[in-house]
């Protein structure tokens, strides 16, 4: 129970609340408060945003990198003519096939990390739902751990005024704390 008589120093039933009451009351009312100031739908489009903008950041490095194996194929391709037409010997040929292969394998691991990244990414809608759960949850106060909620509402409310018939002014905290 929450409520003390301003000029006792013991309770006074016309000045008591329950504190889950007391509680609901200050949750309605922070729940209001953001409600009125932060907006939601803002955060989501936002959020939305950098999934695809990530999304399109890794098709740009895997295309540049499919790119890159094309370029290297080439190479491979100039450097067996050359060899064929007897312009490299056997050896030159091994050193830059086996330079050329080392490159291609390089090239292929990133390809093949960049596709997996690709796959993961495409699939943003049930990562995209738990964020909004996740924001929702929060910004309904919906805290599981009491002792947190509670630590929360203390840094947040400066002072309660508990009047009689229940009624409630509350004071927050509008500084900031350290």
């Amino acid at each position: 129970m929450w409520g003390l008589c301003k000029a006792h120093t013991s309770y006074c039933s016309s000045h008591i609340i329950s504190e889950s009451k007391l509680l609901n009351l200050i949750k309605n009312d922070l729940q209001a408060m953001i409600k009125k100031s932060v907006k939601v739908e803002r955060l989501y489009g936002i959020a939305e945003k950098k999934v695809k903008s990530l999304h399109s950041s890794l098709a740009k490095q895997l295309k540049c990198v499919e790119r890159e194996i094309d370029k290297l194929n080439k190479q491979f391709n100039s450097l067996l003519t050359l060899h064929s037409e007897g312009a490299l010997t056997t050896e030159q040929f091994k050193q830059q096939n086996e330079r050329l292969a080392n490159q291609l394998q390089e090239l292929a691991n990133q390809k093949t990390e960049m596709t997996a990244s690709v796959t993961l990414k495409k699939d943003t809608t049930e990562q995209l739902q738990a964020f909004k759960q996740e924001i929702d949850r929060i910004t309904r106060l919906d805290i599981d751990d009491e002792q947190v909620l509670k630590q929360i509402l203390h840094r947040l409310v400066h002072s309660i005024e508990v009047h009689e018939g229940e009624k409630v002014k509350i004071h927050y905290n509008l500084s900031p704390s350290v």
